[in-house]
């Protein structure tokens, strides 16, 4: 069987398609393709609240090529979402609905709750007996959060927080500063909290750092040492000593300053990046649950 899901952020699109091993396989999963394409729809929807059509088109293309890619390889079950950007365009349901009227793929936009839901998904194995949690997703346009205790979900949020959104000037004081309220009041009472990161920008920093690290793990103080010193880089100094694409060179710095100040708020000291974690990785192991132990 051939699973594949489709994660329409605010930064970029992207699409994996994997095979399912067989039962007793060591890895759910076996990677067939993996495609990522940095549209940046969040730059049209946070500040005009609107796609606008250069952006609509270059996304119909980008969905037009995946569409043939889950055909090329018999892709039998798929889920594609759509997070902040879409869903705070005032264009998005016309968008995604067009776009299953000329390619047949649809399209969810989900809110901030059903997003959290499926990244969790993706690393609910990780979570040990008698430990404190707090799960962080920093993406484009949102960051979601999930506290974890002795493996029950005890509290779980989204804010509109996220690096496109804060480089193009969207993120209010009120929101930071609720976003702080809830981190500090949720998290008040647990002890030694294991801090999990998930998405694609914190994932990259940790392989920086650790390359080698089959289990990917930095302390906050390493993170805070690598904000600063890539804080005073430019971007074309970002991109040539650490390999980066433009549209990752140019939010490294932001996506680690969101998450010092949740790890400093929550008291977190050490914080792990599980493999194949996210909001991708949750919806196929949603379709495995659906489709292939059904």
């Amino acid at each position: 069987m051939k699973l594949a899901a489709i994660d329409i952020g605010s930064n970029a699109v992207r699409l994996q398609i994997v095979r399912v091993n067989e039962i007793g396989s060591a890895d759910r999963f076996k990677k067939l393709e993996f495609v990522r394409i940095p549209i940046r729809l969040g730059d049209d929807a946070f500040k005009e609240q609107w796609i606008s059509k250069e952006k609509r088109k270059i996304f119909r293309l980008a969905m037009e090529s995946f569409s043939a890619l889950l055909g090329a390889f018999e892709v039998d079950h798929y889920m594609a979402c759509a997070t902040s950007a879409m869903r705070e365009a005032e264009n998005g349901e016309k968008i995604v609905k067009r776009v299953e009227e000329e390619t047949g793929l649809k399209i969810h936009i989900i809110n901030g709750k059903k997003e959290s839901e499926l990244i969790l998904a993706s690393i609910l194995h990780i979570f040990e007996p008698n430990k404190n949690y707090l799960s962080i997703d920093v993406g484009g346009g949102s960051t979601e959060m999930t506290i974890i205790s002795n493996q029950k979900i005890i509290n779980s949020a989204s804010f509109d927080i996220g690096t496109v959104r804060l480089m193009d000037g969207a993120v209010s004081e009120k929101t930071w500063q609720t976003l702080e309220h809830w981190v500090q009041h949720k998290t008040a009472g647990l002890t030694d909290i294991n801090g999990v990161v998930t998405s694609g920008t914190i994932n990259k920093i940790l392989g920086l750092l650790h390359p080698n690290q089959l289990v990917k793990t930095i302390t906050r103080n390493e993170l805070k040492d690598f904000h600063r010193k890539v804080s005073k880089m430019s971007l074309q100094e970002r991109i040539e000593k650490y390999k980066l694409n433009m549209d990752r060179a140019d939010i490294i710095d932001v996506s680690a300053d969101i998450y010092l100040r949740i790890l400093n708020w929550a008291n977190i000291k050490t914080i792990l990046s599980p493999d194949n974690s996210g909001l991708k990785d949750g919806m196929l192991h949603v379709l495995y649950n659906k489709f292939y132990q059904a």
